[in-house]
């Protein structure tokens, strides 16, 4: 199955590869990066602005 662009604009917070994957991109935690998706939902534009805000 390929990826889409709607699935590259969601950050799954089940998936660990996903959020491996921001956590290394944004230079956080992976509990970081599942915590901002539980507080602004999953898509990746919010999750990176509420990351790069906190930082």
């Amino acid at each position: 199955m390929s990826n889409t662009k709607q699935d590259r604009a969601r950050v799954a917070g089940g998936q660990d590869h996903e959020v491996r994957y921001e956590a290394e991109k944004e230079g956080v935690s992976k509990a970081a990066v599942k915590d901002t998706v539980k507080e602004v939902g999953n898509s990746r534009k919010k999750v990176e602005a509420e990351l790069d805000r906190k930082g």
